[in-house]
């Protein structure tokens, strides 16, 4: 059997445990318990102790699946595909990581304009900054909900408030970097905070406005694909092809 069929059968099966549950606990979750949230975390334990802390925990369920089927392909179809089958799930790993951080920034740049409009609407009300990140941390959307409660949990176990909201930067990207700048700044020096906060929002929905129109403007483009490959041969196959077929056919009829 060749590589190729090796490396879609170990995919197979690791989709199968990923994805799939036992048997038995099909039929477990038939009669009312269980389910394969279970199989799931059986897996996500094992490529837990044996990744150490390597891979994200949401990949840890992969690496389980891929202990339990490189040994199978290695068995059923010999060492190259059991090494075809780990550099897939390498592949896999680092796609799905690429993914959750580009959707990630994605989000971020999203909800950043309106996390800075309810921070400074908390501020022009007189509540201190520590304050305000405690009174938004529940209102606004991930991935600012958990940095935010981290900066006020961090602050209140003992660490610095500037210390923690420089944090931010490195959890949540570039983007909220002048978020950041303003808030230290206004901490340590005394710097007004409201100023700062406006240019920052005003700059941030900028930016997503013009994220917005780029998006747009792809549209057309990204249409081009089904237009072209399924919409026109789609047309010419319901309108020109009984045409010529008629064509022909009188014309069969005629000599």
């Amino acid at each position: 059997m060749s590589l190729s069929a090796a490396v879609v059968t170990a995919l197979l099966l690791i989709s199968c445990a990923t994805s799939v549950p036992t048997t038995r606990a099909a039929r477990h979750r038939l009669i009312g318990g269980g389910s394969r949230r279970g199989g799931k975390e059986a897996l996500a334990a094992l490529g837990r102790r044996l990744s150490r802390g390597a891979v994200d925990p949401e990949d840890e369920a992969l690496v389980g699946a891929a202990a339990l089927a490189v040994p199978v392909a290695v068995a059923a179809f010999g060492a190259p595909s059991g090494f075809m089958t780990l550099l897939s799930v390498v592949a896999a790993i680092v796609a799905r990581r690429r993914s959750r951080r580009r959707w990630h920034l994605l989000q971020v740049d999203r909800h950043l304009p309106e996390v800075i409009d309810l921070l400074g609407l908390v501020i022009s009300t007189g509540r201190p900054t520590a304050t305000a990140f405690a009174d938004i941390a529940p209102r606004v959307a991930e991935p600012f909900r958990s940095e935010l409660a981290a900066v006020v949990r961090r602050s209140s176990a003992g660490e610095p408030f500037v210390d923690a909201v420089r944090r931010l930067r490195d959890a949540l990207g570039s983007s909220v970097a002048p978020v950041v700048h303003a808030v230290t700044a206004a901490e340590t020096d005394g710097t007004p905070l409201r100023p700062a906060l406006q240019r920052a929002a005003d700059e941030a929905h900028r930016r997503r406005r013009v994220k917005a129109q780029q998006a747009a403007r792809r549209a057309p483009v990204l249409m081009l694909f089904p237009l072209v490959f399924c919409v026109l041969p789609a047309f010419c196959l319901l309108t020109v092809v009984p045409l010529l077929l008629g064509t022909v056919s009188e014309l069969r009829l005629t000599t």
